[in-house]
């Protein structure tokens, strides 16, 4: 019986290693071919072997940028005065002579969501002061917070214990009306630690300069607990707000690109008839920002109008969002966020007063548009409250605290919260207290605080 053949035999096998040989001439072939010719390999469009870009990566203007973003839209003339009403909006600002000093904060990382707080505790952790209106830590390494006083003090904590020396003592600068004018914002340098910047807000007392909007710069040198009061340097001409008391915003604070924002009230009484929100000649009414480190004084540039007045607002630490808080008209208290990239984008953003308060038009049966408008994430009616006041994402120790936004309200002392997210939202109550709330802020661990002007500061917890 003649034995089956065997599928590899060995003329199969040379056939075989024949044909072996062909293929891998031809392969070798197309790929000197491609080498050669690197332009036939995939395309950038399609996604292969592309680097990513780091976290935060943005095309928007920021550090590093030869000029400030935005500086094309400054009001007024270039010599560094104020606009006036009716002034015509000047070209391009110079590019400052200096970059902008960089917040020591990390790239926006993407954050969990926040847990469903439903209350929260106040716990007393500071009192005897007098009007205070703004807690903040310094972020210099030395755990310091510092009370700002509507009166023209900044009374400094250390370890727990208020300073019987004030930190800084300008009231004999300020027009403190016993309302709404005096000092009203401190922020300090991201570079505080070495070059002890701090910066304040507030009001002109001069004769008929009254009430005039007023930056100026002190220093205090190597984690002393007493500032140099002769130290004084104006960062911006005086911003005239003379005609009326009322509504003179206050808060300062550096953002993600290393910029000093500060945002102004409309220049007061009601309804604003001076037409100054909606005026981009006017800095009342505004979202303003400067570069510090440009020769003085500076000429801010507007970065957001259509503010009624933006008492409290802030930066999320951990994202670079911005909250704020907008003191309502008649009907309407609102919350305003925009993303890190609006913060630095050169693109002016309009929050829509005096054409809108919250989401409705004013004055109240009137017709408007919303297009160009940037409308509040969240509002709540005058049945709940009457002057909001804007307060902080979490970003502190408490896990359960962490990833919500806070604020509150200065007549009912209601206190709610939001997930710190973009779209419109409901706030969610989670205390009801008999405070006059003035302000909340962060100590340079994250925890978070509320200030009343009864003289008191409670921290946040669980």
């Amino acid at each position: 019986m003649t034995p089956r053949q065997n599928p590899l035999s060995s003329t199969r096998l040379r056939v075989g290693a024949v044909l072996g040989v062909i293929v891998l001439v031809v392969l070798a072939g197309w790929t000197v071919t491609n080498l050669a010719n690197p332009g036939t390999s995939p395309s950038a469009s399609s996604g292969f072997g592309l680097a990513s870009l780091p976290p935060g990566a943005s095309t928007s203007p920021g550090i590093g940028s030869s000029s400030e973003p935005g500086d094309s839209l400054a009001p007024g003339s270039s010599t560094g005065s104020s606009p006036s009403a009716g002034s015509s909006p000047a070209a391009r600002t110079p590019a400052p002579t200096n970059k902008p000093t960089p917040k020591p904060t990390p790239k926006p990382t993407p954050q969990p969501t926040a847990k469903p707080v439903t209350s929260i505790k106040l716990a007393l952790a500071f009192s005897g002061f007098s009007k205070p209106i703004f807690i903040t830590g310094s972020h210099d390494g030395t755990n310091r917070l510092f009370v700002v006083e509507q009166t023209g003090h900044i009374r400094v904590i250390v370890k727990g214990k208020t300073q019987s020396t004030d930190f800084l003592n300008i009231s004999g600068l300020i027009n403190y009306d016993g309302a709404e004018q005096g000092l009203l914002g401190l922020a300090f340098n991201p570079s505080f630690k070495t070059n002890g910047y701090f910066y304040v807000y507030y009001n002109q007392a001069n004769g008929g300069n009254a009430g005039n909007i007023m930056i100026a710069r002190y220093t205090a040198s190597g984690g002393t607990n007493v500032a140099n009061p002769s130290s004084a340097k104006l960062m911006i001409s005086p911003i005239p707000h003379t005609q009326f008391g009322n509504h003179n915003g206050g808060m300062m604070a550096f953002g993600p690109n290393g910029l000093l924002y500060f945002g102004t009230g409309d220049g007061g009484s009601g309804g604003n008839p001076t037409g100054t929100a909606q005026n981009l000649s006017s800095y009342l009414g505004k979202m303003l920002r400067i570069n510090v480190n440009s020769a003085t004084p500076i000429k801010p540039t507007i970065w957001a109008y259509g503010l009624r007045n933006p008492w409290r607002w802030s930066f999320d630490s951990a994202t670079g969002d911005m909250w704020i808080g907008d003191a309502g008209q008649d009907r309407y208290e609102e919350i305003d966020h925009v993303s890190r990239s609006q913060v630095l984008s050169s693109t002016r953003i309009n929050f829509g007063w005096n054409i809108w308060e919250g989401r409705a038009c004013y004055p109240s049966g009137t017709s408007c548009s919303s297009h160009g408008v940037t409308m509040p994430v969240a509002v709540y009616g005058h049945s709940l409250g009457c002057v909001v006041v804007g307060g902080y994402v979490d970003r502190g120790p408490v896990a359960g605290l962490r990833g919500n936004y806070f604020y509150g309200d200065n007549c009912s002392g209601r206190i709610w919260r939001l997930v710190a997210k973009a779209g419109n939202q409901t706030g969610v109550q989670v205390a009801d207290t008999s405070l006059s709330i003035s302000s909340f802020g962060t100590d340079d661990a994250g925890n978070e605080y509320v200030v009343s002007l009864g003289g008191t500061v409670y921290k946040i917890g669980l």
